[in-house]
């Protein structure tokens, strides 16, 4: 090789002539490696259950299911992790005696983590999204499989039905005791609002009778009866002052003699015209609506009282009184009983005024508090009423559930034993083997001849030393030199041949041992030496436990 110029197209040929061997010893190794790889390592099978989600049967403008139809991943996911429980999967490696070989060695949760790496469920595209490639969000997917791989086809496919099936069973589960805990719930609010609607009931009727003329619709009745006793205050001050005055008249004619002169001394200022006008002032002041807490009435008042104890004085010194003085004494002392009366009568209505007064301050605060629990029990019977009517489409509803006509999981296809092992892919093994002992093969040739110090050609020893090559001597070879080159070349061929004969059996050997007999050979040893079973056949429990051991 000329360093000068590089590597010429002459050099690498003359480089494959001296490494070729070496490079097809390694790709050769690297392929029976692959071979070995691919024979001993385990079969395993899938077996896949096609789940179907059938709608619900009745129209749901009729009945309204109590579960919504939410994403199937959703769904999958929910009950997916109650099928892949520990609980579960425990049972089914129980049932089927699926790792027998593995309990010494491992845990079981160890087993089940093992075991649920082993189980998937995916959804199935349509025929024109598979064709597309790209699945449209808005477009449910109704349909799913559920696969399980195992090194016996028999048991994969019983576990992909086993697991199927508690989908298909944990999905009614699952419905009727939602529907059942809806049914539950809303029996318990319809509970709680009775005993919350009850309760408002007691306390307004409460509120009522103890609040009796208090009330927002008493309210005009108070009104009416305000303005009447107003109105008989009004008449019966009036009727007091008129008794008043008669009362003064008559005492006036009493001290007069009973005459018709009475008035004659009008204008003089005796006591009891004095009296009398003050009398008469009194009941002016009290026709004009003065209270007896009024200053000028109780003035009025204190002065009259003055004047009569004076007046009973002269009365007890003077003579008999007259006739005409007799009737207008008891003139005298029915005014004063009117007077009485039509005070007394003052003062029951002002009473009765008072009273109503204070039930219709009191109206505004008992109408609030009315008013804040009749909207509370508008709102909790207006949810009352919604309930009741949510609580027959529950029961509706959950007698669909119970029927089975609402929506459902069905196994559209049952799992079946795989013919062929999902795994390993052995071509690809083979393939990989060829192509990485090729380059491992070509990297070592390289190496060796980068490594390579020795000169080849005249070429390269002049490249090297920089003086010209005189001549160069071929090699020359004797016959026995070229026999000696031919049993050499045997001798590697007799070992290639007893290495690749010896991996071909190690690995058929192996492949027995680790997957059974294959088709042919298990037939041609049941033909001549009894009955063997076929890889990943049907065996009995501890059979099939067996030929999971190497997991």
């Amino acid at each position: 090789m000329d360093s000068e110029q590089g590597i010429q197209l002459d050099d690498l040929k003359k480089i494959l002539q001296r490494r070729g061997r070496l490079v097809l010893a390694v790709a050769a190794a690297g392929f029976l490696a692959a071979v070995f790889v691919a024979a001993v390592l385990p079969n395993e099978y899938q077996s896949h259950a096609t789940l179907l989600i059938e709608p619900q049967t009745i129209s749901e403008r009729l009945v309204e299911p109590n579960l919504s139809e939410t994403d199937l991943n959703s769904r999958l996911h929910l009950i997916s992790m109650q099928i892949l429980s520990r609980g579960r999967l425990s049972k089914v490696i129980d049932e089927f005696n699926v790792y027998p070989g593995m309990e010494d060695s491992q845990t079981r949760e160890e087993i089940i983590e093992y075991m649920r790496g082993q189980i998937s469920v995916t959804p199935v595209l349509s025929e024109l999204e598979a064709r597309v490639g790209i699945r449209n969000a808005r477009v449910e997917i109704n349909t799913f499989q559920l696969a399980y791989r195992h090194r016996n086809r028999d048991v994969a496919a019983a576990v992909a039905n086993r697991l199927a099936n508690d989908f298909v069973e944990e999905h009614i589960k699952a419905r009727a005791a939602m529907s059942g805990d809806t049914s539950e719930f809303i029996e318990a609010e319809l509970q709680r609002l009775s005993t919350r609607i009850a309760d408002l009931e007691e306390r307004i009727a409460t509120i009522k009778t103890v609040n009796q003329g208090r009330l927002p619709e008493d309210l005009p009745t108070n009104q009416n009866t305000y303005e009447r006793l107003i109105q008989g205050v009004r008449d019966a001050q009036r009727e007091l002052a008129i008794a008043q005055s008669d009362e003064a008249f008559y005492r006036q004619q009493v001290l007069a003699g009973g005459g018709a002169d009475v008035f004659r001394f009008r204008s003089e200022d005796t006591p009891e015209r004095r009296l009398e006008a003050m009398k008469v002032l009194l009941g002016e002041a009290i026709a004009r609506g003065l209270t007896d807490k009024h200053p000028d009435v109780i003035k009025l008042r204190n002065e009259i009282a003055q004047l009569e104890q004076k007046q009973d004085e002269a009365k007890a010194a003077e003579a008999p009184l007259s006739l005409a003085q007799k009737n207008a004494k008891a003139e005298e002392q029915r005014a004063g009983l009117r007077v009485a009366s039509a005070r007394a009568e003052i003062e029951r209505l002002e009473e009765q005024l008072a009273a109503v007064e204070k039930r219709m301050a009191e109206t505004p605060r008992v109408a609030e508090q009315l008013a804040s629990l009749e909207r509370e029990y508008r709102h909790l019977f207006d949810s009352y009423q919604q309930y009741s009517g949510k609580r027959l489409e529950a029961g509706v509803a959950a007698d669909m559930e119970r029927r089975q006509k609402g929506e459902k999981f069905r196994v559209l296809e049952a799992a079946v034993p795989s013919p062929q092992p999902a795994s390993p892919n052995r071509p690809v093994i083979l393939a990989l083997g060829l192509v990485l002992g090729l380059l491992a093969g070509g990297g070592l040739g390289l190496l060796a001849e980068v490594t390579d110090l020795s000169f080849h050609d005249p070429r390269s020893l002049q490249s090297r030393l920089g003086i010209p090559v005189l001549a160069a001597v071929p090699s020359v070879l004797l016959e026995s030199d070229r026999a000696l080159q031919r049993r050499r070349r045997l001798r590697g061929l007799f070992g290639v041949a007893i290495l690749a004969s010896f991996v071909l059996v190690a690995s058929l050997a192996g492949s027995w041992i680790v997957n059974g007999a294959p088709g042919p050979l298990a037939r041609l040893l049941s033909g001549g030496f009894g009955e063997a079973p076929a890889a990943g056949s049907a065996r009995a429990p501890e059979a099939v436990g067996q030929s999971g051991g190497g997991e």
